[in-house]
């Protein structure tokens, strides 16, 4: 019984970063990458740039409801680990700026925090 729960909540967030990403491109956004692993930082869900601008898009996919409430501040740090790490890397010179958003996904709809923190 856990490993199917596991399976279908990992469907889940599969299916609402690819929603996430389709909608990103959407609003012009270039999408570089998902599931970026940084490596001693975290984890990435989407990676995007606008301009000189880095982006990167935490997303959240629940059954119903928000979602953007549970990236908390454990989860904003690792993602700010990540984005010094990712400046740091000699492939990511051409960003001047840093910024993070949230994508929420739940059954009915996504919803797009701009520069969520």
């Amino acid at each position: 019984m856990q490993l199917a729960d596991e399976q279908r909540r990992k469907a889940r967030g599969r299916r609402g970063e690819t929603l996430a990403a389709w909608l990103l491109r959407a609003r012009g956004m270039r999408v570089l990458a998902r599931n970026v692993v940084v490596r001693g930082a975290g984890e990435v869900d989407v990676l995007g740039r606008e301009g000189r601008t880095l982006i990167l898009v935490e997303v959240k996919s629940r059954r119903a409801g928000g979602g953007e409430e549970a990236v908390g501040w454990q989860r904003q740090r690792a993602l700010r680990r990540c984005a010094e790490c990712l400046l740091a890397d000699p492939d990511h010179a051409w960003a001047d700026e840093v910024r993070f958003d949230v994508v929420a996904v739940d059954a009915w709809r996504a919803r797009y925090l701009r520069d969520a923190f």
